[in-house]
């Protein structure tokens, strides 16, 4: 059954991604954003900042059927990945890459990740997308699965 408010959107996102960004944060009434990507305590640094070739993806609940995703940081760069950008009509913010996920929508959240992955089937020059780029495609293809499941 389809999630019917914000609230139980939010609380599907809150059980899958283990609370808020802000973890302090436990009110499913506040419109805060998740964190959707997959860091960890290797993913800082000795000040306990994010390395700057870490692609941080947040998502934030708009409404029951909409959902603000917000790509920032190191972003792979990939002609695909522009062309959905652009078909997606995703833009820039001061927060990030912007693009809205909706029912109607989510399922092609996989074909982000693959033009992700096209990134690294031939020669690229930044080093980091080796580790970069599968891991923005996992946590791309786990949020499609669990909006996915929500909407459903």
């Amino acid at each position: 059954m389809p999630v019917g408010s914000v609230e139980e959107l939010r609380g599907v996102l809150f059980d899958a991604y283990d609370g808020f960004g802000d973890k302090r944060l436990k009110d499913l009434g506040r419109d805060t954003p998740f964190i959707v990507d997959d860091r960890g305590k290797g993913d800082l640094d000795a000040q306990g900042h994010l390395f700057l070739w870490f692609c941080q993806i947040w998502a934030q609940v708009e409404a029951p059927d909409r959902v603000r995703v917000t790509l920032r940081g190191g972003v792979p760069d990939g002609a695909a990945a522009a062309q959905w950008f652009q078909a997606h009509d995703a833009h820039h913010s001061n927060f990030g890459l912007e693009v809205i996920i909706t029912p109607a929508n989510a399922a092609d959240l996989e074909t982000l990740a693959k033009s992700f992955l096209a990134i690294t089937k031939s020669r690229y020059e930044v080093k980091a997308y080796k580790y970069v780029v599968p891991r923005v495609a996992k946590s791309l293809r786990k949020l499609r699965d669990v909006l996915g499941h929500a909407w459903a």
